[in-house]
């Protein structure tokens, strides 16, 4: 196992200047809006719980293993919505985001050494994974590869995102040859943890984990509204992943699984087009994108509903 020794209160930030917010215009905040980026965004998720460190962490601290995988899951995408729209606010998001994580600590049972939520090596890879997903994701979510153009410009956002987030810049990749090395690198690194193991059993077997105050006949009837989503979220997630991770995981990816992927996702990209922005982009998204100049009521109001969820984190409530 990896175990960084844990710099985050040294850190200091190599970049200088102004923190830049992602341009309202541009591919990222296009494409993170759409509803199907919470599905996509499970294939980062997965790589993240491969990291020794972060499978660790969040297998003691994180609602994801602890009985509200779905709500965790809500409120990531909340963050990182926040992150791209949230205007003055996401500069906020980021400070709050790496408060939470700052008293998350714990002692390895792997090494026993001390390991936090902000391990600088850790911290990078939930980062770069956005980049590696999306940059991963063209073909699904506009049909084709992206252009060298486009993925330079997705980087260029990815790394303004670790700054907002604080992450430790020192070896962050800056160009695209640079991130395939790290990718390479990580994956090396990445190992079919317990938590890991968790999350793809039960993509594979169709496990629906409802929050446990749910009421037992609302969760039964969620469930069953949940089941037709289930085998897209699994192609999703194991399709966007690199082989050798996948052989980690133990799955596998047939040719017939790959035209399945790519024709849900021909019809989710037909739909887009039909459909009016307002139903396919969160709200937040969608209306930072139609006001981007002036943040309207209907924008702050998607913000504070976003702030009441985040206030059921399991990070919020860490044991004593």
């Amino acid at each position: 196992m990896t175990a960084t020794p844990d710099l985050e209160a040294q850190h200091v930030d190599e970049d200088s200047g102004p923190i830049e917010l992602v341009p309202p215009d541009s591919l990222t905040a296009e494409h993170t809006g759409h509803w199907t980026f919470l599905i996509l965004e499970g294939a980062a998720f997965m790589m993240q719980a491969m990291h020794p460190v972060i499978a660790e962490v969040t297998g003691k601290y994180s609602a994801a293993f602890h009985g509200d995988p779905g709500g965790r899951a809500i409120r990531s995408v909340d963050s990182v919505l926040r992150w791209t729209y949230g205007g003055t606010e996401a500069i906020a998001e980021g400070n709050r985001v790496r408060d939470l994580h700052k008293p998350i600590t714990m002692k390895s049972a792997e090494t026993g050494r001390q390991i936090s939520a902000l391990n600088p090596e850790a911290y990078q890879w939930v980062i770069a994974t956005g980049y590696i997903v999306n940059a991963e994701a063209g073909r699904l979510m506009i049909g084709r590869e992206f252009t060298d153009a486009e993925k330079d410009e997705l980087l260029r956002d990815n790394r303004r995102l670790a700054r907002l987030l604080h992450v430790p810049m020192r070896g962050y990749p800056e160009t695209r040859q640079e991130m395939a090395d790290y990718y390479e690198a990580m994956i090396d690194t990445l190992q079919g943890t317990p938590q890991a193991l968790s999350l793809i059993h039960d993509l594979k077997t169709g496990k629906v984990e409802m929050p446990p105050s749910t009421p037992k006949p609302v969760a039964a009837l969620a469930r069953a509204a949940l089941q037709p989503a289930l085998p897209l979220n699994y192609l999703s997630i194991v399709g966007l992943l690199e082989p050798r991770l996948r052989a980690k995981l133990g799955v596998t990816w047939s040719a017939e699984e790959e035209r399945q992927l790519t024709r849900r996702y021909t019809a989710i990209r037909t739909a887009y087009r039909v459909l009016p922005e307002r139903l396919t982009y969160f709200p937040l998204a969608y209306h930072a994108r139609k006001h981007h100049q002036s943040l309207e009521n209907k924008h702050h109001q998607s913000l504070e509903k976003m702030k009441q969820r985040q206030q059921k984190s399991f990070a919020y409530n860490l044991p004593k």
